[in-house]
């Protein structure tokens, strides 16, 4: 049996998030979102609160093979991958972790706390975006993981967040479900 499981942010879950998730949804059996209070490699806390973004997912993501986890929600110290990959690994003993990642985060992976255990306990799916072909990745460190090169991404967190400050819903409409949009007027979410 096979999960995949994809961390992040999710401040707000966008289209990019739906189009990966819908990309792997074929090649498992279970996905496990795994949202997070902080990223610890990101200096900003999150702007809509815990609850505001899970209910986003659930909104999102309304399918019997995604499951949405508390674990980091919950988690007392800092957010690093390898904890939540062992907590994975401990409640899914006998299934396969695929961890999806996009390539912004595979240019700093080498940088993450426990980089050797989560390479000898996970294959990787590794989603490009549109960033500079001049970076250099030494690829040899990385024999587990694959590429989904043809799959643009023209979302971006940052963008929309700013969009919704400025109340501009007409510039992120396709950058975000309608029901998401509704969902952020309604609690008046990133103004």
């Amino acid at each position: 049996m096979k999960i995949f499981f994809y961390g992040g942010t999710f401040d707000p879950p966008h289209n990019g998030h739906k189009l990966i998730v819908d990309y792997c949804l074929n090649k498992c059996d279970k996905i496990v979102l795994v949202p997070n209070r902080k990223s610890p490699h990101k200096k900003i806390v999150p702007f809509a609160s815990e609850k505001h973004r899970k209910k986003m997912l659930n909104i999102l993501f309304y399918n019997k093979k995604i499951e949405i986890s508390n674990f980091e929600f919950e988690s007392l110290s800092e957010n690093y991958t390898y904890l939540t990959i062992k907590h994975l690994k401990k409640k899914y003993e006998n299934f396969d972790l695929t961890m999806i990642i996009g390539y912004d985060q595979l240019l700093n992976l080498k940088k993450w706390k426990n980089i050797d255990f989560i390479l000898s306990n996970v294959r990787i799916i590794c989603f490009n975006r549109k960033l500079s072909k001049n970076k250099f990745i030494d690829e040899t460190l990385f024999n587990n993981i694959e590429f989904v090169e043809d799959f643009k991404i023209m979302v971006s967190s940052s963008i929309i967040r700013k969009n919704l400050k400025n109340k501009s819903f007409g510039n992120i409409t396709s950058m975000l479900n309608s029901k998401i949009i509704k969902y952020i007027k309604e609690n008046n979410l990133y103004a």
